[in-house]
């Protein structure tokens, strides 16, 4: 009998052992997000991507610290510092954040050496696990689906490229680059920047563009059945058109340079002299002045949106469908 226990006890153990290692597998799985799945608005990514808001949680880039990465709950609570990366280009789903690193004011010589400045990286919502997915100098990161599309170059040719959510499977999707911010359906959409400025339709698992909308456009955006998009031919005014009707409306006065839809309200910017921050309904209507300032980036969450003056670390936020109040945020380096 105790010959039997003897044998048992030692076979309970590998199993055991076998549990734990399968257990530990599994919790570093990466598994596929569905087809459907964005890593971030198409506005907040033509802003470079500084915000980024998923279940509740937004991860940002702390500009008060250089431009590390932090988080916070989506009402500015519980503010945590995650990494030292200078980041951009911010995108999460499921249990991981990816962005784009520059860490160009670096004064760390080991990690110049190490090739280490620029990348496009993936880390959890707590900021472990960080891992370089590909190296090299790195722009305009979304996510779709389970890909990661991206600006790159090696210092002589710049092209559009692809990689996995795992960093496998990298692909050149063009050999010219293009704003990547508005996905959808593993397609990108976006205005042309050479010849003409037509908007484009890029299937990046066939490595193809087709003429979308023909027009002389600068950053468009695919959002529901509209297509958002600056009018060049229009005095630069923000215009959308409905896919389904084909309807034409103008949604702001001319000289618009950057804008970010969120659900049923717009944030845009009007360049020239008098530069100011608007926000208006998607329809045009509504329209309420927010800070006559010439304006950087807009960043849109649910609760807030956040927005820095040009040349300015300062970051505001004012409530994005409340009352227009602009405060100044400030978030203590950590």
């Amino acid at each position: 009998m105790r010959k039997s226990i003897h044998f048992i006890i030692p076979g309970v153990l590998i199993l055991i052992a076998a549990g734990v290692i399968i257990a530990i597998l599994l919790s570093k799985r990466i598994p596929d997000n569905d087809s459907g799945v964005i890593g971030n608005t198409a506005g907040n990514l033509n802003s470079g991507g500084l915000f980024c808001e998923t279940d509740g949680t937004v991860f940002f880039s702390n500009p008060y610290d250089d431009g590390h990465l932090y988080s916070m709950d989506s009402d500015c609570d519980n503010i945590k510092y995650l990494s030292h990366d200078r980041v951009s280009y911010i995108n999460a789903a499921g249990k991981f954040v990816y962005y784009v690193k520059g860490n160009t004011k670096s004064d760390d010589m080991t990690m110049m050496f190490r090739g280490d400045l620029f990348g496009v990286v993936r880390c959890r919502h707590d900021g472990s696990d960080s891992e370089v997915l590909a190296s090299g100098y790195s722009t305009d990161l979304a996510l779709s689906g389970s890909s990661l599309i991206y600006n790159t170059s090696d210092g002589t040719q710049s092209t559009t490229a692809s990689i996995d959510i795992r960093g496998e499977n990298m692909t050149t999707v063009s050999r010219h680059t293009y704003s990547t911010a508005s996905v959808s359906d593993g397609k990108v959409y976006y205005s042309n920047n050479g010849d003409n400025h037509s908007i484009y339709e890029l299937d990046v698992d066939k490595r193809s563009a087709s003429l979308f909308l023909d027009g002389n456009t600068a950053m468009a955006n695919l959002i529901g059945d509209y297509m958002y998009y600056i009018d060049l031919d229009n005095n630069n005014s923000l215009t959308r058109i409905n896919l389904t009707t084909t309807g034409q409306e103008i949604l702001s006065p001319a000289g618009c340079s950057l804008y970010n839809v969120y659900n049923n309200i717009v944030y845009y910017y009007i360049n020239g002299d008098s530069p100011a921050l608007y926000r208006a309904n998607t329809d045009g209507s509504d329209k309420t002045l927010i800070m006559e300032k010439s304006i950087a980036s807009i960043s849109c969450t649910s609760i807030y949106t956040f927005f820095q003056i040009a040349d300015d670390e300062t970051l505001y936020r004012i409530e994005t469908n409340g009352e227009p109040n602009v405060q100044v945020f400030y978030i203590q380096p950590q």
